[in-house]
């Protein structure tokens, strides 16, 4: 790995073509106030920040710095931009009088600079006494920054009293272009209307060919550039430039001066060469400790590995890589190719679980921006399945497989899971458990779902395969059953705390240990002790119970009366509040499994916070009574605190029940 230090024109750093942004990028979140106060940054003198490059040959990646360079292309190019940033800025009105919008200029923008002023004094004041600025040299850079600023006035002047036919300046050549042929500012791309950046880089060239503007010159350049004056028009043409001159000659110069003073300001780069996305991430990391962290995916997307091309793409993964783009809120790759990172980005979305693994993103991104999660738990799948682990640095050796054939091979990953998850979904018990609503991710996090998925792929490739109903099949049935209750149990006791990557990885690669069931004997220790609220002296949480209560509800049978509840919650039989009041009621009992109960959300809203007792809903009252395996007729016995233990006795005897002896017949089934 090796990394340069080096500073930029902004004018090169905005215009250099080898600058590519990656195709996963953060979407554009500056606002109004950040764009004008860089650009008065940027007037002023000041420096403006560090962006991070990933050199990679003949493509550079911008892997941090995208939404600066976008405001400082907007600063360069579109005047109609930085007169919008400042109206939001400054708070002026599009009619404001213009003698009171400067006034409005100069006092924002000095309360903007004063706390700087005010430090560079502090700082003076600590200097050594011996030390002395020379007045003259001081002065000459206060006017020159003052100089700056009062251009980048000029600048919002020029397109002051905005409307729908433009800025000011802009309807002054609207009165000229009347006149000509073919307005080379304004491009039939844009209805003939005229284009702002077009026409301030038509000025800027103007001005840079002749030197000093004059009315002979514009009229020349014009017909040089192919506006073509109307026959017969040439006289009216000379005229309205004779007219307008003052205000064109002016324009021209103040962009040509903003143009110079972006084109000396400096932005200092760090250039990474043969950098590993886990350096990047920590380089940048160290740089920028209060902005984003980079992402692992961000990273790899400005790899060239990453941006191969895919060829015989069909057109439902051509729709969905489509939407992905449109979802994140960037601009779809304007090639339309997809490319190696657009697999890994969409391989989640292409999985038919019914929400029984992952989340349904499909209708959790409906009425919201991408889920990145989603994005991620792709890639991890990948390198799950063919590099067996999922570590950041595991993920980065994809790039070294050349099992993978791109994208052939990742097809057939997905279709593997989906047929393994449709053998799942024909299980009643997998049925029983999805009706919760409980995704597996969800429940226990990303290792454990992505152990889950994987050992489940290699299980039933070992089997051969099996699609249809025989002895291998129900034996990969069996085994899904098996893993998922070890999973279960090891998340409640807290053994995936820590670092899930490496568990995951060890497991993987000794999956046959791992789709034997947990030992009858350590589940009724687990059940006992987490009807004492703790495990082995640590307090359980009710984060790590709730897979517990969900599979025991699915080896109950037991399924939400209404199937369109969107998900289900945890709630307590006897209510916290009257427990954590009550000094004689062992600390632990409040989340203790014997209180709690996996409600669906409506019920659970509707329920509250109150005592079995106070309920008056008849339907609320026998679904509760289903779901917790109370008597209605205890229901006033249950309500009253100092009953707790007889609480506790008889749902222990229920929870002893499910894990020892349906548990056993379910896993043998």
């Amino acid at each position: 790995m090796s990394y340069n230090i080096e500073t930029r024109s902004i004018s090169e750093f905005v215009t250099d073509s080898k600058i590519k942004l990656p195709r996963f990028q953060r979407k554009s979140t500056w606002s109004a106030k950040q764009n004008f106060e860089l650009a008065i940054s940027i007037f002023q003198e000041y420096p403006v920040g560090v962006v991070i490059i990933n050199d990679e040959g003949h493509t550079s990646w911008l892997l941090d710095g995208r939404q600066r360079r976008s405001a400082l292309r907007d600063l360069r190019a579109n005047p109609d931009l930085v007169y919008d940033w400042a109206r939001k800025y400054i708070k002026f009105k599009s009619n404001q009088d213009t003698d009171e919008l400067k006034n409005m200029f100069w006092d924002k923008i000095d309360a903007y600079l004063q706390q700087e002023e005010q430090e560079d004094e502090d700082t003076s004041m600590a200097a050594e006494p011996d030390v002395i600025i020379p007045e003259e040299e001081e002065d000459i850079n206060k006017l020159r920054q003052r100089e700056g600023l009062n251009t980048l006035l000029e600048i919002i002047l020029m397109v002051h009293q905005k409307n729908a036919n433009g800025g000011k300046w802009e309807r002054i050549f609207n009165d000229l272009d009347k006149l000509l042929e073919r307005p080379p500012y304004a491009p039939k791309r844009d209805g003939f209307k005229i284009n702002p950046e077009d026409l301030r880089q038509f000025l800027l060239d103007y001005k840079n060919k002749v030197g000093i503007p004059s009315k002979e010159n514009f009229i020349q350049h014009m017909d040089d550039f192919g506006g073509a004056i109307k026959e017969g028009k040439e006289k009216e043409f000379r005229n309205k430039v004779e007219q307008k001159w003052n205000d064109i000659e002016h324009i021209a110069l103040i962009i040509a001066k903003s143009e110079q003073i972006i084109s000396d300001a400096r932005i200092g780069v760090i250039l990474l060469k043969n950098v590993t996305p886990l350096d990047a991430q920590n380089i940048f990391s160290r740089i920028n400790s209060g902005g984003t962290q980079l992402k692992a995916e961000e990273l790899l997307s400005a790899k060239p590995f990453w941006n191969e091309k895919v060829t015989m793409v069909d057109a439902k993964m051509q729709k969905l890589v489509n939407d992905l783009y449109s979802r994140l809120g960037v601009e779809i790759p304007q090639d339309g190719n997809v490319v190696r990172w657009d697999y890994g980005a969409t391989l989640i979305s292409r999985i038919n679980d019914q929400n029984l693994i992952f989340e349904d993103y499909e209708q959790k991104n409906a009425t919201q921006e991408i889920d990145l999660t989603q994005i991620t738990l792709g890639f991890k799948m990948m390198s799950a399945y063919f590099n067996k682990g999922i570590s950041a640095i595991v993920v980065n050796e994809l790039e070294r497989n050349k099992q993978i054939k791109w994208g052939s091979s990742i097809d057939e990953l997905v279709d593997n899971i989906n047929t393994v998850c449709e053998i799942l979904l024909k299980s009643e018990f997998f049925k029983y458990l999805l009706s919760w609503k409980r995704p597996l991710y969800k429940l226990l996090g990303a290792a454990p779902t992505l152990e889950y998925l994987t050992i489940l792929l290699l299980d039933w490739e070992d089997k051969g395969c099996p699609h249809v109903s025989s002895a291998e099949y129900h034996a990969f049935v069996r085994d899904a059953k098996a893993l998922f209750d070890r999973l279960i149990f090891e998340y409640s006791v807290g053994a995936w705390r820590g670092s899930g990557d490496s568990k995951m990885a060890n497991h993987v690669k000794n999956w046959h240990a791992r789709i034997t069931p947990m030992k009858p004997s350590e589940w009724t220790n687990l059940i006992r002790s987490a009807c004492e609220g703790s495990y082995n002296g640590q307090t359980i949480d009710i984060k790590h119970l709730t897979p517990i209560l969900c599979y025991q509800y699915a080896l109950q049978k037991k399924k939400p009366d209404n199937p369109l509840n969107e998900t289900s919650e945890v709630d307590h039989i006897m209510p916290k509040a009257r427990l954590e009041s009550n000094s004689m009621i062992p600390t632990g009992y409040r989340d203790a499994l014997f209180n709690l109960e996996l409600l669906p959300k409506d019920d659970n809203i509707q329920k509250k916070d109150k005592a079995l007792s106070e309920i008056s809903d008849k339907f609320l009252r026998q679904s509760i009574s289903r779901y917790c395996d109370i008597k209605i007729e205890d229901f006033e016995k249950y309500s009253d605190v100092s009953n707790i233990e007889d609480l506790k006795s008889e749902r222990l005897k229920v929870l002893l029940d499910t894990f020892e002896n349906i548990r056993k017949t379910e896993l043998s089934n």
